[in-house]
């Protein structure tokens, strides 16, 4: 073994190595004293542009255009230039080399204040403060037995502030709210016989089609009505009566008239809640008629749980309660019938 030319080798090994590491440390240096300049002219070249930008009179205020453009220079590298535009910055690689040849990219962002024109009516300024309100006008009830009206009206109220909502309240604190929307939904899914005859009668075959659809999903998989198992599969649930009905035929209501603990309804009301009272599950299944009265009571017991606060709201904020009532059941039913 000659060990001279093992010794020489190594020593030729490790001079090469140092001046390779000489030499890419030299080349580290040079980039990162690049970068620095770079984006030491780069942080200026903003500051600068953004006074200017920012010292200028907008001549529109509604009007601000930006214009943005990206181009590449020549494929040698040149120093930062520190009277360009810094729009013309690459901003993906703001430091890199650019190369002549990529097509120039404009982005103009143009924000336009926008005008929202005045209502040109009276009539449009008022739907605009009531979305829902109904397109057109319901008629003005004829009321000629308003005398006997107010007195029921006192006396339905005088009912329901010391006897019904006593209850009410009581029932809404010791049921929870699920129960009750549960008791409502079997009491709503009963009510199919009714809807779908007025639906039938009014031509309407989406409608009678959707309460078959919706009895037959909510009376099984809805465990007879308690859930509204046919609303989360997208079947709208259907609001239909007689009174409907008799109204889409073009049955005038009739006279204003307020029974005794019914509440607001009209002649044609009355012609169709008996009506619908007689395609009424409870009407024909009830074993005798004080069990079917109590199965009425205790309906309408859970549904003035769900509105004790509205109504007593309603109550605190009308100077005339009976005529805010007759008002009230007025545009119902009339947009009821004219869906």
């Amino acid at each position: 073994v000659d060990f001279a030319v093992i010794f020489r080798s190594s020593i030729l090994f490790i001079f090469a190595s140092l001046c390779w590491g000489l030499v890419s440390s030299a080349v580290a240096s040079t980039h990162l004293l690049n970068s620095e300049a770079v984006g030491l002219n780069f942080t200026q070249e903003i500051r600068s542009d953004l006074y200017v930008l920012m010292s200028q009179e907008a001549k529109h205020a509604s009007d601000v255009e930006m214009v943005m453009q990206k181009s590449r220079p020549l494929r040698t590298i040149s120093p930062v230039d520190p009277t360009k535009d810094w729009r013309d910055v690459d901003w993906k690689d703001p430091f890199a080399p650019k190369v002549a040849g990529r097509a120039e990219v404009d982005m103009q962002i143009t924000l336009e204040q926008d005008i929202v024109p005045p209502p040109s009516s009276t009539d449009s300024y008022e739907e605009l403060l009531d979305p829902f309100a109904p397109k057109n006008e319901a008629p003005e009830l004829s009321d000629p037995f308003e005398g006997y009206n107010r007195f029921m009206f006192g006396f339905n109220e005088g009912f329901y502030e010391h006897l019904m909502e006593p209850i009410a309240r009581g029932y809404r604190d010791v049921v929870n709210e699920d129960i009750r929307m549960a008791i409502s939904n079997i009491f709503n899914n009963a009510l199919a016989p009714v809807k779908l005859v007025s639906s039938f009668l009014q031509g309407d075959l989406d409608k009678t089609g959707r309460v078959i659809g919706r009895t037959i999903i909510n009376t099984t998989l809805g465990l007879g009505g308690m859930f509204d198992v046919a609303g989360s599969f997208g079947i709208e649930s259907v609001n239909e009566d007689l009174d409907q009905t008799l109204g889409s035929y073009g049955i005038p209501n009739g006279p204003y008239i307020v029974l005794p603990l019914f509440g607001p309804s009209t002649i044609r009301g009355i012609v169709g809640r008996a009506g619908g009272s007689f395609l009424s599950p409870t009407f024909h299944f009830a074993p005798s008629v004080e069990v079917g009265a109590g199965i009425t009571v205790s309906d309408k017991i859970n549904d003035a749980s769900f509105i004790l606060d509205d109504k007593k709201q309603l109550e605190d904020s009308t100077v005339d309660e009976y005529e805010s009532m007759k008002d009230f059941y007025n545009q119902y039913r009339f947009g009821l019938v004219n869906e």
